[in-house]
């Protein structure tokens, strides 16, 4: 808590107005990532809308730099919610295991759609592949976004895009 004071900017009798105990300080933590969260997912919604024109490659790289940019621009935010809370309290594994399921469900149906499209092998299973996207997604968050390393994201978000793009078409767009 001394940290989070600290780290705030205020005394530590300010801190103690506004929340009571570090379970609460934590459940505003993690309420206000969830909304976050779902900002994200409308802004992912309309990046890939946009990036629709140029073809499925540019909406895995809009989706992927969503992400990625969403995570950095809430370092602390992410750090907490993915690496801390779960081990503070384990009440807050329940919202960790929500906020994963939201991202493979969303995963889930962008592939779907995209086998629907032809544009996806369909001997591949979508829950499956879902699952691999948010291995590389996590190990890429630990990697870049909560060990601190500053990499170009849109160079990350591009190369994220070729490496899936390049394992998920069916033979015959090769």
């Amino acid at each position: 808590m001394s940290d989070i004071i600290g780290r705030a900017g205020v005394a530590r009798g300010t801190f103690y107005l506004y929340f009571e105990s570090k379970e609460r300080m934590l459940l505003a933590v993690l309420d206000q990532f969830h909304d976050r969260t779902r900002q994200a997912f409308e802004a992912l919604d309309a990046a890939a809308t946009a990036a629709r024109s140029q073809g499925p490659r540019a909406v895995l790289e809009a989706s992927f730099r969503c992400w990625l940019e969403f995570f950095a621009s809430h370092r602390d935010a992410t750090r907490v919610v993915l690496r801390e809370a779960h081990a503070i309290d384990a009440r807050f594994e329940q919202a960790l295991i929500e906020l994963r399921q939201a991202a493979l469900t969303r995963f889930a149906t962008r592939f779907r759609k995209f086998q629907d499209e032809g544009l996806a092998s369909p001997s591949l299973d979508p829950e499956l592949a879902a699952h691999f996207q948010l291995g590389i997604l996590d190990e890429l968050l630990n990697w870049c976004v909560l060990s601190e390393t500053h990499l170009d994201i849109g160079q990350l978000a591009s190369q994220f895009a070729d490496f899936e793009w390049s394992g998920i078409r069916p033979n015959r767009l090769d």
